[in-house]
């Protein structure tokens, strides 16, 4: 997701909180470091457009590149889960 469609995000979060969104507000709630300049000019497009702003629904490379990291963690979850199992298993015996 890029920074532009995760401080919309944020800005809807906030809303819907009923508080106006702020930098200082963004920079609470968000859960990565975002540079001042994105927050400044999403934050100036979202109050143009009266909070009516969306995030673009097209995936970008790096929801792609996530999307792939969570389907090798799902992989990697059941394997340490298999090899727990086995290690019980021998140390029953």
């Amino acid at each position: 997701m890029s920074n532009s469609n995760y401080i919309i995000e944020l800005c809807q979060t906030l809303q819907q909180q009923g508080k106006q969104p702020s930098v200082a507000l963004i920079k609470a709630i968000s859960q990565k470091t975002l540079p001042l300049p994105d927050i400044l000019s999403v934050l100036q497009k979202w109050k143009q457009t009266g909070g009516k702003l969306t995030a673009s629904k097209q995936p970008s490379q790096t929801t792609k590149a996530r999307l792939s990291q969570e389907e090798r963690i799902q992989a990697l979850e059941e394997r340490v889960a298999r090899l727990e199992a086995l290690i019980e298993a021998k140390a029953d015996d």
